[in-house]
């Protein structure tokens, strides 16, 4: 699937299916992101529903020390219930190290502010991979 099949309440929907959130994750990080670099927060309520998305664009290859500088002062500040985080860069889908490392920085973050981080995306080219849960290290 593709954000053009999304359902039209997709809204309503929690993310908590995967093909769900992947598709949302699509529609949000638009192609001049993908191509400027960017990092996604899809702020969800407490049933993992959309509340809006903020896309933080022109970072260029997204680093841990600007990844470290949302969690800081953005996730800091709003504290949502639950998140989506969506990393989008130009170059291959593949994952990098620099990927690996700015997604340990966003889940540690949000663990140490008690949000809930349902997954965390790289989004390239046409491409939108979730990073495995099996990266995330155990509390």
């Amino acid at each position: 699937m593709t954000f053009e099949n999304l359902p039209p309440n997709f809204r309503d929907l929690a993310l908590d299916d995967p093909v769900l959130r992947a598709d949302a994750v699509d529609l949000f990080v638009s192609h001049a992101d993908r191509e400027s670099g960017c990092l996604a927060l899809v702020l969800l309520d407490e049933d993992h529903r959309v509340q809006t998305p903020v896309v933080i664009g022109d970072m260029g290859s997204p680093t841990p020390d600007q990844m470290s500088l949302v969690v800081d002062r953005v996730l800091h500040e709003l504290r949502p219930p639950a998140v989506v985080l969506a990393v989008g860069r130009p170059g291959s889908p593949l994952f990098t190290d620099e990927d690996r490392a700015c997604h340990q920085v966003l889940t540690d973050g949000c663990r140490q502010l008690g949000i809930d981080l349902l997954a965390t995306y790289v989004v390239s080219g046409s491409a939108v991979r979730e990073l495995p849960d099996h990266l995330r290290q155990a509390s």
